[in-house]
């Protein structure tokens, strides 16, 4: 078994299972639990500002509705991404995101969207020079994902230095080779879903010098199974539960004192 405490916890969309999601509300209560990293998606509105948010239109998640590629950015801006929680937020900018990761000092998995692949990598094109303007702390600090791998591949091949992994969900990956485009492009990880993970999974992609972070574990006894399988980070919508775990799992593996 890995070492518990080397599972680094990304909070999913921030801590949503307790704040709006993609919120920087939700991103801060996700460091306040502890979280290492934060998870988050980013777009494009329709005059070119890039925003957090994870679905392609606002209707699920703010009191507006709309595809995001069709809004502007001051309409975006107007709503009310806290609707659901009746907690009052606003969709925030990556470069505000940015920001608050630079000031809690954690990870930021920034995940490209799209509603197609070629969305994605238009977003992946935009995001580029924001990235290439990072100073280098921040860029250390930095993981890029996407499910449509082009996009990452892009982003790879324009910065060296970026650490990219790819996504994963379907049963079209159950019997394909999710390394295979991982290794093609340089990528440090692969990000497939918890249904997909399996034991056998994580060894081939540890053999092939790839990482494996593993989304979205929300039940304690998931959590504690792929920490078992020595996966190197969990994405969960409570970041509480893996600090959880992991440390319940450290204190049962340090060694019993014995009495004299």
């Amino acid at each position: 078994m890995t070492e518990p405490q080397q599972v680094i916890c990304y909070a999913h969309r921030g801590a949503r299972g307790h704040a709006p999601e993609n919120t920087l509300l939700a991103f801060d209560l996700a460091f306040d639990l502890g979280a290492e990293a934060i998870e988050c998606d980013v777009q494009r509105s329709r005059d070119g500002e890039l925003v957090i948010i994870h679905d392609g239109t606002v209707n699920r998640t703010t009191n507006g509705v709309g595809a995001v590629a069709a809004l502007v950015f001051a309409d975006l801006r107007a709503l009310d991404a806290g609707r659901v929680w009746r907690i009052p937020q606003r969709i925030p900018t990556l470069a505000e995101t940015l920001d608050l990761v630079r000031r809690r000092g954690g990870t930021l998995n920034l995940e490209i969207k799209g509603e197609s692949v070629e969305e994605s990598v238009g977003t992946a094109e935009a995001v580029e020079p924001v990235l290439r303007a990072l100073e280098e702390p921040l860029r250390a600090r930095l993981l890029v994902s996407s499910f449509a791998h082009p996009a990452v591949a892009l982003l790879k091949e324009r910065l060296p230095w970026l650490r990219v992994a790819t996504l994963y969900s379907g049963r079209e990956w159950q019997k394909a080779d999710m390394l295979a485009p991982a290794l093609a492009m340089g990528a440090e990880a692969i990000h497939p879903s918890v249904a997909l993970t399996t034991a056998e999974l994580v060894t081939r992609a540890h053999d092939a010098g790839l990482r494996v972070n593993v989304w979205t574990a929300n039940r304690s006894a998931t959590i504690r199974k792929l920490i078992a399988w020595s996966v190197d980070g969990l994405f969960s919508d409570y970041p509480e539960r893996v600090i959880i775990a992991r440390a319940q799992l450290a204190a049962q593996s340090e060694p019993q004192q014995t009495g004299r």
